[in-house]
């Protein structure tokens, strides 16, 4: 179990596997291009986990485009055998920007091995 409430500052400025697949179906709908364009340019600065999920805070460049105001990225659910039920992906945005992804579990503690989750949109 991976704890931390400082907001660690991460060994590269990349996504992680997991959050580059989150992020990846969460801007799967149409009218999400530029956000999925933003993903290229876009850099880790913080990953803080809470035992239960993590909140990782992006930054995106300031001459990167900026997505429509009416732009909604999916939220996005995850499975994961070593937990007891599903785990929710938030993508928040600021100002038509990346700004965070959040993720927590209903049940249990975050799995210290991310790999084996499997993704989905949640229905609307």
């Amino acid at each position: 179990m991976k704890v931390s409430v400082t907001g660690d500052v991460p060994a590269t400025p990349e996504l992680s596997p997991l959050e580059r697949a989150v992020v990846a179906v969460a801007l799967a709908a149409d009218g999400l291009s530029t956000l999925r364009d933003q993903v290229a340019c876009t850099e880790v600065v913080s990953r803080t986990y809470s035992g239960v999920g993590f909140v990782t805070k992006f930054q995106v460049p300031a001459d990167a485009p900026v997505a429509a105001p009416k732009a909604m990225p999916l939220v996005v659910m995850g499975r994961h055998s070593q937990l007891p039920d599903a785990a929710e992906f938030l993508l928040e945005l600021r100002g038509g920007r990346l700004h965070s992804l959040e993720a927590y579990c209903y049940e249990g503690m975050w799995p210290g091995d991310e790999t084996g989750f499997s993704l989905a949109t949640k229905a609307r």
